[in-house]
């Protein structure tokens, strides 16, 4: 029954696009495909618990990503406000088979559907962890646009008005390979007086996008070739400032990281514990990067929630300019 309310209520996510869905198709765990210009392949992470996975992205026969996946969705209850331990949790959930969901009358775990006439293909899972219904999706656009994008709804605290306010934060690991191994990170941002300011990423660090930023861009590239891929959080909250109530729990949009093997694993960090993998840092610019991109997704409890649970969804965009 949870499953069959989750996929009524799911149908209206997409606003006026649900209108146009096609039905959702059963697909195996692991597969791959062609559609339009993409070509990718798809699996369940289960070696590190990163929900679903995709690699090999291709746009037009060359490559943009060599992997991407949703290692962990970090989540703070506000509780009494009184130190970062306040409330229920902290949570660090990770998605895996073993909590993976089937919509009523599903018989495989990763589903897909298209939608506007074809013109924008979802892969996806839903999974269930505690009190939460989590809708983990990739949005592939005949434009090509990859949105990476997380749904949640429920709680798993008390039913108090205050005390059940939290924020999940999604952590998705995208593993570029623009053309190939070797690229840049940059990033240009518009303040609220529309003065630009630009910052390259040489070497490992995190960044915090300012409050009074009115728009902001990374980019990641191959020099050799000039290609590029945009990345963007169309209206993603700031991230958690010091302090009550949220005391800095996730104080990072991005994190940039040079690839290591070793580092491509389940979330090893504490519950309160940021990004790491950068001790001591190394130089990222001509190499191999990994693009951390975090989300900020506040859920105001109220009520109402009891018998109509909100939705709540946050994302990435990831524009292919060639």
């Amino acid at each position: 029954m949870r499953s069959q309310k989750l996929w009524m209520m799911l149908a209206l996510l997409l606003g006026s696009a649900a209108l146009h869905a096609e039905p959702l198709l059963p697909m195996p765990d692991a597969g791959s495909m062609t559609w339009g210009d993409w070509r990718f392949s798809w699996e369940i992470g289960d070696a590190n618990d990163e929900g679903l996975v995709i690699r090999n992205v291709f746009w037009k026969n060359v490559k943009v990503l060599h992997k991407a996946s949703l290692p962990v969705i970090r989540v703070k209850y506000r509780g009494g406000a009184q130190d970062i331990d306040s409330g229920c949790g902290p949570y660090r959930d990770r998605i895996s088979s073993g909590n993976l969901s089937k919509f009523s009358g599903q018989f495989t775990n990763v589903v897909s559907r298209q939608f506007n006439n074809g013109t924008l293909l979802e892969i996806a899972v839903f999974a269930e962890i505690g009190g939460y219904d989590l809708y983990q999706a990739y949005y592939f656009h005949k434009s090509g646009r990859l949105e990476p994008m997380l749904y949640s709804s429920g709680w798993s605290c008390h039913d108090n008005q205050h005390e059940n306010d939290h924020k999940h934060h999604p952590y998705w690991r995208l593993d570029f390979d623009v053309e190939t191994t070797a690229n840049r990170v940059r990033h240009a941002r518009t303040d609220a007086n529309n003065n630009m300011s630009f910052a390259q990423y040489s070497s490992e660090s995190g960044f915090t996008v300012p409050s009074g930023t009115k728009n902001i861009v990374w980019t990641v590239s191959n020099n050799a070739s000039g290609r590029v891929v945009q990345i963007r959080s169309p209206g993603n909250e700031l991230a958690d400032a010091n302090g009550s109530p949220w005391f800095g729990f996730a104080v990072r949009d991005v994190g940039v990281r040079r690839y290591h093997f070793s580092e491509d694993q389940s979330w090893p960090f504490s519950t309160d514990s940021q990004l790491g993998f950068f001790t001591p840092v190394e130089v990222t610019e001509d190499q191999d990067v990994v693009f951390w991109s975090m989300g900020h997704l506040s859920h105001t409890w109220s009520q109402a929630d009891v018998n109509h649970p909100d939705w709540h969804s946050r994302g990435w965009i990831v524009d292919v300019t060639w």
